[in-house]
């Protein structure tokens, strides 16, 4: 069975084509491409994050030696999860539709216009940046198709600084009018020894519009010299992610955050084959991206994960 192609267009017969082909607006995928995570490629199977941890034996100066202070090692394991997208479209469809000039005047549809062609792969692609972008933070191992985030993993962990465990969360959505307030919450929560470090505080689209509004009532962000996705926050760096879900602030280092994958090139790639070309005369253009993908972090007590709509228990 091919992939479902949905026809909703005016043109018929033959014609020339109006331009480009666009596909629907997507979201940015912002975690990888920001540096956000800490990429490890060349993971297929499994990886474990090594951590050690120093306790302190200083004591008052004493002829001898008597050993002080511990070191513990431990890990945590990180297994990529493998995927698949496979799509089958009809040629036909295309020669009712668009381009009839271009697939030729033989019935048999021997050609595939190059730029539907490109046009479904780059949609295919934009529409997997978004889906894994969304799924490095919120992703359900057990569901088919998709790789675990970190926000179920945070969920799970009671190291994690969250609702009860360190911080308490207003209870209402982040406003242009609070947003200010629920950030110094946020940032508050950051342990001590940690706040001089490479931090990042990643924002939901709906905080970072608040904020920003916020910035410009107060005459702040209007000089036109804000990059995008990110602005400023005393000497934070305060970035917009599209994978976070509504109300929510996560604060951690790059380093702390691991996205595992076999080839990151996998993420942009696309298999594409017109099976009338290969000898199988089906009239049918397949396709197939495989890749794979996976999330864990080293430190849960130096991450902060605030939700400001969680109630308190």
């Amino acid at each position: 069975m091919a992939t479902t192609t949905t026809v909703a267009s005016n043109y018929a017969g033959k014609g020339k084509e109006a331009g480009q082909i666009i596909g629907e607006a997507f979201k940015q995928a912002d975690t990888l491409r920001l540096g956000l995570v800490t990429i490890q490629q060349n993971v297929n199977y499994k990886t474990n994050l090594r951590k050690i941890r120093y306790t302190d034996g200083t004591t008052d100066y004493s002829c001898g030696f008597t050993p002080e202070g511990a070191l513990v090692l431990s890990e945590k394991v990180l297994e990529p999860k493998k995927l698949m997208n496979n799509i089958q479209i009809c040629k036909e469809d295309f020669r009712q539709t668009w381009d009839e000039d271009l697939l030729g005047e033989s019935a048999s549809n021997p050609n595939m216009p190059s730029n539907i062609m490109e046009a479904i792969i780059m949609e295919v692609l934009s529409d997997q940046a978004q889906r894994v972008d969304s799924e490095i933070w919120t992703g359900n191992s057990a569901t088919d198709g998709e790789i675990g985030g970190f926000i179920p993993l945070f969920t799970a962990d009671s190291d994690v600084i969250k609702a009860n465990n360190g911080i308490t969360p207003s209870g209402n959505a982040i406003t242009e009018s609070t947003v200010e307030a629920e950030l110094k919450l946020a940032l508050n929560a950051v342990p001590v020894a940690i706040r001089r470090n490479d931090l990042r505080v990643m924002v939901s689209p709906d905080v970072f519009q608040a904020y920003w509004f916020y910035l410009v009532s107060k005459g702040i962000a209007n000089d036109g010299n804000a990059e995008a996705k990110q602005t400023k926050f005393g000497r934070y760096v305060v970035t917009e992610v599209n994978g976070l879900p509504d109300n929510t602030i996560v604060i951690a280092q790059p380093k702390n955050l691991i996205f595992a994958t076999g080839l990151l090139g996998d993420h942009n790639s696309i298999e594409m084959r017109d099976e009338d070309e290969i000898g199988l005369l089906t009239g049918m253009v397949r396709g197939k991206m495989v890749y794979n993908g996976g999330v864990n972090y080293y430190n849960g007590e130096e991450i902060v994960w605030y939700l400001s709509t969680t109630s308190p228990a």
